[in-house]
């Protein structure tokens, strides 16, 4: 998109005191969509600063001091906006509709855009029913548009942003890390369908590596989100069964301290087998870090078969009761021992960590920056209020 048309957006913004984009959905909650939802806003405010975001449940409570500094001033109590962009998944879509219609506002009164996202490569046929509700779709990743594309559902790629403020973040100490070591991060969420995440892979990868490097100076730390008694045994067995150099963070952590723990380490791993983005992969590289990704869905859009980290796989059959709407479905299956290779390069060769590095962070400060998915959004934006 061209800066002219930048520049219309904001003409047309600065001539009405009506906003012209409202971001709806969860801007407080501590899960992925409410991460894609407040980067979206972000994004857009960063080229129109008059666009609102509105809570749909206001359930909510209101800790991160990062979520409660982006909203501050800019919420709305109402969905009085040309465009409306909503980040809920189609599972979602009637029980956010009659909340709408019980806080008596009018859904029809807009051009009413969708962010979904899921993590197979074909979107549920039930939920791409509920998308038919709004004028428009817009896909976090190309991963994600291919699975609504699979499903019947026209989309649009707008991506996301993962730019991060420059600022101070805390030392490893807050995290018990040894500050000498070489650091490996993984994340995962316990709550629902740890499968897909594949922790126990990123574990494997660190104790092959250990026998090869048995006096080495590396930590593997694995951050938990926590879920029910299945998950805390999960945790539990992952404990007994660990080295000593792996660390278990198992507490909740608000955004400064995600990124602080993202900005303290060497390299992210994520050896999952399937993302809808993969969003700490991404960040890790905004902030300069190394990454061992598998080379597969939704993390294409910032990496691909040229990264240094990129992991080999064989697709699979997804397995009934490891994943929903598993019918049909194929997964990644990544190759444990091309990540123990790469693990072991990163360890041993400081240009190649380096390198990698430095690649990943040019690719997303270019496609993965606020102005980037900003310009994406604001294009489509432009085109529905012509429209209109």
């Amino acid at each position: 998109m061209s800066f002219q048309s930048a520049s219309r957006g904001r003409e047309m913004s600065r001539g009405n005191d009506q906003p012209p984009v409202i971001f709806a959905g969860h801007p407080f909650a501590n899960i992925g969509k409410g991460d894609e939802m407040r980067s979206a806003f972000s994004s857009y405010r960063f080229l129109d600063p008059r666009c609102r975001i509105f809570d749909v449940y206001r359930h909510a409570k209101r800790l991160d001091r990062d979520h409660i500094s982006l909203c501050r001033g800019s919420e709305s109590r109402d969905l009085d906006a040309p465009v409306r962009v909503f980040h809920i998944n189609g599972d979602e879509v009637a029980p956010v509709l009659t909340q709408l219609e019980n806080r008596g506002l009018d859904f029809s009164a807009g051009r009413n855009v969708v962010v979904p996202a899921w993590e197979l490569p074909r979107y549920p046929a039930e939920w791409a029913d509920e998308l038919e509700h709004f004028d428009e779709v817009w896909a976090i990743s190309r991963f994600v548009q291919e699975s609504l594309a699979a499903a019947g559902v026209a989309s649009v790629h707008v991506g996301q942003a993962v730019e991060m403020p420059a600022r101070p973040y805390l030392p490893r100490r807050h995290f018990a890390i040894r500050s000498s070591s070489f650091v490996f991060l993984t994340l995962l969420d316990l709550s629902s369908y740890s499968t897909r995440k594949n922790p126990e892979a990123a574990l494997e990868m660190f104790h092959q590596l250990r026998q090869r490097h048995p006096f080495a100076d590396m930590q593997l730390v694995v951050k938990v989100k926590s879920g029910d008694d299945d998950a805390k045994e999960w945790v539990a067995e992952a404990l007994g069964n660990a080295s000593p150099d792996v660390v278990f963070i198992d507490w909740l952590l608000d955004t400064h301290e995600t990124q602080s723990l993202i900005a303290a380490c060497d390299c992210v791993v994520s050896l999952h087998r399937s993302e809808g983005f993969g969003r700490a992969a991404a960040e890790a590289m905004w902030l300069g870090r190394a990454v061992i990704a598998t080379g597969w869905s939704g993390n294409l859009d910032y990496m691909n078969r040229s990264y240094p980290g990129w992991v080999g796989y064989e697709l699979t059959d997804v397995l009934e009761g490891q994943y929903p709407f598993h019918a049909g479905q194929v997964w990644a299956e990544p190759d444990v021992d091309d990540a123990v290779r790469i693990a072991d390069q990163m360890v041993t060769d400081a240009v190649f960590t380096r390198a990698a590095a430095a690649q990943g962070q040019e690719a997303v400060r270019r496609d993965c920056s606020f102005r980037a998915v900003g310009l994406r959004m604001l294009d489509r934006v432009n085109a529905m209020l012509e429209e209109a």
